[in-house]
């Protein structure tokens, strides 16, 4: 069965190598639904088979526990035998650190089972394809917008990313936020796409930042904080009120950081039977129901008509660039970060 975390001793007891069949790190509003559908499945296949799986699926905010030392510490990893058999993280997260990619990515460690390569809401297809054949995208956190239409005094609502760079937004966005330093992907995307001067745009048009949760609270009430909030579709969705905060999906593509799936190629064969229902159409309903499509053909993921994602891609993940622009963005937007908590 999962066992929740949050006590140093479980932490401890799971960073033995070799104890884990499992590793989960995906986005809070979705991991208790996670969780109790990951203890459904080993109940039943418990009672079916007598085999028993060794998960670890935290339902706590992995930014609120510290992870050195433990089984959530992946990038330390020296021995493929370190790191459980199948484990879901982010792109951006320890499997694409440069010396996880150099040991174990490079060697062929871990297998591509799935493919993106028909995903019709990809804006770019090919950024999404690896290419060492050893990332699984199971599904993308978008990030979108919400206009508070009182503060507009005039101006016309942003349709795209490539409008927030318009003079007119001077004092007026509120940029994506995390809980120890400010959001970094958004302006990635932006020095992507527009080079030094939509990050410069953006030095004039900031006003504010905060995290998914802090908007979804405060956005409408009070005196406005910003005409134009940034942040993950699952937040934007339930704090939407049409006509006072209208919910945007940039016209150019939402950006997004993928979620994926790890799979070692030498793993037990029970696990294989985890395998499965990981890329079932169970488990891609409770990313799509919680704002997080699924790339799993057949899944409804309630996307607006004619909605895409686009990302970084790896290329660029890969390259070891992003850590340089982290430190970069965290020094040259730190002003705007607020301490925030979910």
């Amino acid at each position: 069965m999962t066992q929740a975390i949050g006590i140093p001793d479980l932490l401890n007891r799971h960073s033995q190598p070799g104890r884990i069949d499992f590793k989960v790190e995906v986005p809070c509003p979705m991991k208790n639904r996670f969780q109790a559908a990951i203890d459904q499945f080993e109940r039943e296949h418990l009672e079916a088979t007598g085999e028993r799986y060794r998960s670890f699926v935290p339902n706590v905010c992995g930014e609120h526990v510290d992870g050195a030392g433990t089984i959530r510490d992946i990038a330390a990893a020296t021995d493929i035998d370190q790191i459980p058999a199948i484990c879901i993280d982010f792109a951006s997260g320890p499997f694409s650190s440069p010396q996880i990619v150099e040991r174990f990515v490079r060697t062929g460690a871990f297998e591509q089972v799935i493919a993106v390569s028909g995903v019709p809401w990809l804006a770019d297809p090919a950024a999404f394809i690896d290419p060492y054949g050893a990332y699984n995208i199971l599904a993308v956190n978008p990030e979108v917008m919400l206009v508070e239409t009182r503060a507009l005094n005039g101006r016309p609502a942003p349709r795209s990313l490539e409008d927030l760079l318009d003079p007119i937004w001077e004092s007026s966005i509120c940029l994506p936020d995390n809980h120890k330093h400010i959001g970094t992907r958004f302006f990635s995307a932006i020095r992507q796409r527009f080079g030094e001067d939509g990050l410069a745009a953006l030095d004039r048009n900031a006003v504010t930042a905060m995290n998914g949760p802090t908007i979804a609270r405060s956005a409408g009430h009070g005196t406005p904080k910003a005409a134009i909030y940034l942040l993950p579709w699952v937040f934007a969705r339930g704090a939407a009120r049409p006509g006072k905060l209208d919910l945007v999906w940039p016209d150019d593509g939402a950006n997004c950081n993928p979620i994926v799936l790890m799979v070692k190629r030498e793993r037990a064969a029970k696990n294989n039977a985890l395998l499965e229902f990981l890329l079932s159409l169970t488990v891609a309903r409770v990313f799509a129901d919680n704002q997080f499509p699924a790339t799993r053909p057949g899944t409804d993921n309630g996307l607006p008509e004619g909605a895409t994602v686009r990302w970084l891609g790896w290329d660029h993940v890969l390259s070891g660039v992003q850590a340089e622009w982290d430190a970069e963005f965290i020094v040259r937007y730190n002003r705007f970060h607020h301490d925030n908590s979910c």
